[in-house]
């Protein structure tokens, strides 16, 4: 036998081996080209608040949607604190696999980034941006006891007895926060912050003559003062609240400086798959456009918003801007 024929079955032997190697190669990679399905298992959706808190409802709103949209089960995971920090850390923390959500606002995004120094997660890099789903109006409220109607009066009595008048503080650097020393700074008064980790254990001290002065989301204050357990002063918005149109705003009052607008969105962990977040994004904007959705939003007292992703990135970055060079000046960080 020729050393040619010896050869030719080895060679042919390797060839056909290594086609084999091709074939399989190739499918493998076709199989890694194709996505797995998500979602795979029951979505969390973080809330950085409080349940009854503005982040809360919206959250809620969000997974029924979600889960209705997606056809699988997503919960609601509370996790208050340290103005919404911490539920944002959570949530850079988590596995970027789209079964954890975050619902976040102004403060933990913008505000914290400005004001925090040593913040545990960057809110640009950390996250990707969905959508914001809504603007949320703040105004200021005080207990019945309080002899004041309007945001002059309430400055008159400051005024007359500096650091007797108390007011609830979830933290500078929370709305709540920030939006009372914004409207002390602009005053020129002295009041005096109690401390609470969430607006639903600050309320019933509120309501019960504990506290004097509460700053927060006007769908919370229209009900208890329809109900004469507090007696809303002014809409720290640039217009007023279609929930209590009598109300005029701070502008309207002297006090232009003090406008806080807040909104709340919706934010995946940054490495968070292509194809996870084309589904997720689909369907963020069915939900927020549908009528259903809508009317829900503003049953609450809050303003309907569709931002895209790159709207809302966008927001995050010029917002967090503005609020450092307002710090750098020696400003107060607020949610504009």
């Amino acid at each position: 036998m020729s050393r040619l024929q010896v050869l030719f079955p080895f060679r042919a032997a390797v060839w056909h081996a290594c086609v084999a190697v091709m074939m399989l190669s190739v499918a493998a990679a076709g199989g890694a080209a194709e996505p797995r399905s998500w979602p795979q298992q029951p979505i969390r959706v973080v809330a950085g608040q409080q349940p009854g808190s503005a982040t809360d409802n919206i959250a809620r709103l969000l997974a029924h949607a979600l889960s209705t949209e997606l056809g699988v089960s997503v919960a609601v995971d509370n996790r208050p604190g340290a103005g919404g920090r911490i539920g944002a850390e959570a949530v850079a923390r988590a596995a970027p696999d789209g079964h954890t959500l975050l619902v976040a606002g102004a403060s933990n995004l913008v505000v914290a980034a400005a004001m925090e120094p040593d913040l545990r997660y960057d809110p640009v890099k950390d996250f990707v941006a969905i959508g914001r789903l809504a603007h949320v109006q703040y105004g200021f409220a005080v207990h019945p006891a309080v002899p004041a109607r309007t945001m002059g009066e309430l400055v008159e009595l400051a005024r007359a007895s500096p650091g007797r008048l108390t007011y609830v503080s979830l933290g500078a650097a929370t709305t709540t926060g920030y939006g009372m020393a914004t409207f002390l700074r602009e005053a020129s008064v002295d009041m005096l912050a109690v401390e609470y980790r969430g607006i639903s254990s600050a309320i019933p001290d509120v309501l019960a003559g504990r506290v004097d002065v509460l700053f927060n989301e006007i769908a919370v204050l229209a009900e208890q003062a329809q109900a004469g357990r507090l007696r809303i002063l002014a809409i720290a918005s640039p217009r007023r609240a279609a929930r209590v149109p009598d109300i005029p705003t701070t502008a309207e009052q002297g006090f232009p400086k003090s406008v806080v607008n807040a909104w709340f969105g919706l934010l995946a962990p940054a490495g968070t798959p292509a194809h996870v977040l084309k589904r997720l994004e689909e369907a963020y904007q069915t939900i927020v456009r549908s009528p259903a959705m809508r009317s829900r939003i503003e049953a609450l007292g809050y303003v309907s918003m569709a931002d895209a992703p790159g709207q809302f990135a966008a927001a995050i970055r010029d917002e967090i801007a503005v609020q450092r060079a307002t710090v750098a000046t020696g400003g107060k960080a607020s949610a504009r």
